[in-house]
């Protein structure tokens, strides 16, 4: 894991029965991102945003990337997540598990 909040995502997850794969690139075939977790079969990129890192140009570059990854053809569903979504707990994970 690349920071304690995505662990914290990964505990909540595996907790609710959800197991996507972690760190995985996207697209799979021309990766332009690595997602924090990924149900490639279903085109699900889910990042973990912490305050700390996304700010300034990576919030831009993060924006850009997701973007393409948004508009791609077939598109991806990409789901952006913070410290915040953590208090929704089961309810986020069926929320994801329903995508």
């Amino acid at each position: 894991m690349g920071s304690p909040l995505e662990l914290k995502f990964l505990q909540l997850f595996e907790k609710h029965g959800f197991h996507p794969q972690k760190q995985i690139p996207v697209p799979t075939n021309t990766p332009i991102s690595v997602a924090d977790f990924v149900l490639p079969e279903r085109r699900l990129a889910i990042y973990i945003d912490g305050t700390a890192f996304h700010k300034g140009g990576n919030r831009l570059r993060d924006k850009f990337i997701r973007d393409r990854l948004r508009n791609a053809n077939p598109p991806w569903q990409v789901v952006e997540l913070n410290a915040t979504d953590l208090a929704r707990g089961k309810a986020l994970v069926e929320e994801l598990k329903s995508k």
